[in-house]
């Protein structure tokens, strides 16, 4: 097999240099390792190169192009940088590539990177799969490097025959001179090409040009997850393998005292029990003896600093935080001069609660040890964050561990973390022997790193007229202050970057890290704060007698905004805004979420507190369209996964652990309440936007609307069954 692509092992000694500047673009573009009896070329960027030195430090990697390799028999292997979890990683990632480079989609077959600084996202300089940034991140990026090996085959065809290569067409993998009715195969040429200079300004196809893109291929991974085929992490089997299953200190911050474990030893299958720093891990011969295993062990915690917090401590410490010092996130005009002038000024406060992941396969990794190194196999968002928590545990170089990324069970931010790995790792350690750890899903649900409980207050002023002249807003959460993005306070995303116009408008974010642990949760910010937003805007409408789409659309007229008034006014045309079935009820949302502007109308029906949901309307404008059947299915999902959170979505604490366990109380969505979907994705040459993430924010916001319009309730806090409503849905 011919490689055109980075070989991982040279660029990594190269970023390894004391000093990052001495890696010449020569030596980078030139860097070869020879593989399967053809030639590796590193494909580098010009806008990466440009980007890599603006960031760099003397320790800095450098920023990573994406594999395409070649066979004599044709096959197109596509080494995709991000990872699949449902979300169709291993189809939109190859499609950037194979547009620009004319393969033959029938020819491909896809494979996950490695854990290298090389693939690491070009947005935000991590390898993972987070944020609604794949397409987004790696959009020119990768069709650059099919161009160039596009240009590289043509070549080496074209000097076969001695034809300029602008005579040359590409398509479906081949080669054509159609004035001498000459083909070549790309696979019949690799080796010539990988002989080649690489292009440093491969030629891009126009958008208008797109073939591919644009249109809807059989995702790659459906055949497997249809005929049983596919591997999850959960599938991992080695020889000699031991099992293992662990149980931690229930409250948050609580360490392991002492254990005793004599019970278990009796058992048949029994092997060990590892011990952690907050709990214990059982080791048998297969899963079911590790679980009785571990449930004869008797262990006694230290409870920690924590252990009398419950949901009302942290209900109390989020509004506490409203009279608290924080940063402004953004300071338009003069708040308080315009609020003094208002004609009139209305408050209002909104909380939501803390949310777990509860991914259908529950957090596993199998890892292997022996004297070169460590092996890992697991869905993991983040391929260099499971190297380094194995490398970690074991002292030695994150070179040193493999890591084999498995298909998902779902992610939505929770696999982005790697505590599972170092406990599967800790316990090979241990034993001396290959271990596949497997969590329950109690230890799942109650040791997750939770969408954080958030709160804000908001203020505003109207004119005589009800136009909005002022807003404040003070938004209480928990978030990571080392995570940094350019521009203003990260957790007050969802709001501070609003497109209404309001002439006065200011933003300040407190954070409040209660001790309940935390992580990023599917749309992370914009799982709350719009609807909150989003709730309050129509708090503003109705106070002034006005229209909710109307109301919005006036706040949007402005150039900035234009993306985002096109999708609220898809919105109403397709929704029949102005036209509802009698005993009908319409709420409205929309807002911009990760480089993509999104919205969404819920029609329902009501009769006191029992609330029917009868259609979601929901449209997006996230730039140039991959691949549309996709995006709509992410959209179907992302809705189903934000319904089942306003709906119930509860995690709440007492005496300093999460009650919660298992589906019976912390349920999803089941088939039956699916309502009817109506996607709508909007024509756009822009940038791609997000699309994975966007698609859970507006259900909640649209829904609690529409509940006002329909009861004269106003939801300023979720889940509904918090609320006393009942829910159905109208399957017609």
């Amino acid at each position: 097999m011919v490689a055109l692509s980075v070989e991982p092992t040279r660029i990594m000694q190269l970023a390894s240099r004391d000093r990052l500047a001495i890696i010449s673009r020569r030596e980078f573009l030139h860097a070869t390792v020879t593989i399967g009896g053809g030639l590796a070329l590193a494909v580098r960027l010009p806008a990466q190169e440009t980007a890599a030195l603006a960031t760099a430090t003397p320790s800095s990697p450098r920023t990573p192009a994406a594999f395409v390799q070649i066979a004599n028999d044709d096959t197109i292997t596509i080494i995709t940088p991000a990872v699949e979890m449902g979300q169709g990683g291993h189809t939109s990632m190859p499609m950037m590539i194979m547009e620009e480079l004319g393969g033959d989609w029938q020819r491909l077959q896809v494979t996950d990177a490695a854990a290298a600084a090389i693939y690491n996202n070009p947005m935000f300089g991590q390898q993972s799969t987070v944020g609604s940034f794949s397409v987004r991140g790696w959009f020119m990026d990768l069709r650059r490097i099919g161009a160039a090996a596009r240009e590289m085959l043509v070549q080496a065809a074209a000097g076969e025959w001695r034809v300029p290569a602008t005579e040359c067409t590409v398509a479906q993998s081949r080669i054509v001179h159609a004035r001498s009715g000459r083909t070549r195969t790309f696979g019949s040429v690799a080796a010539i090409a990988a002989q080649l200079p690489v292009p440093q300004q491969p030629v891009l196809k126009n958008v208008a040009d797109f073939k591919l893109i644009g249109s809807s291929p059989p995702r790659v991974d459906v055949p497997i997850k249809v005929d049983g085929s596919a591997r999850y992490g959960i599938d991992m089997v080695l020889p000699g393998m031991l099992y293992a299953a662990v149980k931690t200190c229930p409250t948050f911050g609580g360490t392991l005292k002492s254990h005793d474990d004599s019970a278990a030893r009796r058992l048949s299958g029994y092997h060990s029990t590892v011990i952690l720093p907050d709990g214990v891990i059982a080791v048998a011969r297969s899963y079911w003896r590790a679980k009785k295993a571990l449930d004869q062990i008797t262990v006694d915690y230290d409870l920690g600093p924590l252990a009398t917090l419950d949901s009302a401590r942290v209900s109390q410490l989020l509004h506490e935080g409203f009279s608290e010092p924080g940063t402004v996130a953004r300071n338009d005009g003069d708040v308080p001069a315009a609020m003094g002038h208002a004609a009139k000024v209305l408050e209002a406060e909104y909380e939501v609660p803390y949310l777990a992941h509860a991914c259908m396969e529950p957090m596993n990794c199998t890892a292997r040890i022996d004297d070169s190194g460590c092996e890992v196999w697991c869905g993991t968002q983040t391929p260099q964050a499971a190297q380094a928590a194995a490398a970690a545990v074991l002292g030695i170089p994150p070179q040193q561990v493999k890591v084999n990324t498995m298909l998902l069970g779902g992610g939505f931010g929770r696999r982005g973390e790697a505590d599972f790995v170092t406990q599967a790792v800790s316990a090979a350690k241990a034993t001396g022997h290959p271990v596949k750890l497997i969590w329950s899903r109690e230890e799942d649900i109650q040791h997750d790193f939770y969408r954080p409980a958030a709160a804000i207050r908001f203020r505003a002023g109207l004119d005589s007229a009800g136009n909005p002249t002022a807003l404040d807003c003070n938004v209480v959460t928990s978030s990571m202050p080392e995570f940094h993005l350019p521009g203003p306070v990260f957790y007050t995303g969802g709001v501070v970057d609003t497109n209404y116009s309001i002439p006065n408008l200011r933003v300040t974010g407190v954070n409040k890290d209660i001790g309940i642990r935390f992580g990023f949760w599917r749309s992370v910010n914009d799982s709350h704060n719009p609807f909150m937003l989003e709730s309050f805007i129509d708090e503003l409408a109705h106070q002034s007698g006005k229209d909710p789409y109307r109301f919005r659309r006036a706040l949007l007229q402005h150039a900035a905004a234009a993306r985002q008034l096109a999708v609220l006014d898809l919105l109403a045309e397709k929704a029949g805004w102005d036209r509802p079935q009698p005993g009908h009820y319409l709420g409205i949302s929309a807002f911009q979420a990760f480089g993509s502007y999104i919205g969404t109308v819920v029609d329902i029906s009501a009769k006191g507190n029992a609330v029917t949901l009868h259609r979601v309307v929901t449209a997006i404008d996230c730039g140039v369209a991959i691949h549309p059947d996709n995006i709509r299915a992410q959209l179907e999902g992302g809705m189903v996964f934000g319904l089942a959170a306003v709906l119930r979505g509860e995690i709440t604490i007492d005496k300093g652990a999460v009650k919660q366990s298992n589906f019976h109380d912390y349920p999803m969505l089941s088939m039956t309440e699916m309502p009817r979907v109506d996607c709508f994705v909007l024509a756009s040459d822009a940038a791609p936007g997000g699309v994975g993430e966007p698609g859970t924010a507006p259900i909640a916001p649209a829904l609690a609307n529409a509940i006002f319009a329909a009861t004269g309730t106003r939801l300023r806090s979720l889940p509904l069954s918090r609320q006393n409503f009942t829910f159905s849905t109208a399957r017609s």
